[in-house]
């Protein structure tokens, strides 16, 4: 059974980078990880 991590894509990943975080999920799935993205997660405020 793979391990499995939770991946939290903060809002610039997902808006401005989106290349960043399709090449962590690259990069874990290589490793062997199962990744999850947490229903709950909501904007850290970093952007501001």
């Amino acid at each position: 059974m793979p391990n499995t991590v939770q991946l939290f894509a903060t809002c610039l990943i997902d808006t401005l980078q989106p290349h960043i975080g399709e090449a962590v999920v690259r990069v874990l799935e290589r490793a062997g990880m199962q990744i999850t993205f947490p229903e709950a997660q909501t904007c850290c405020g970093q952007p501001a």
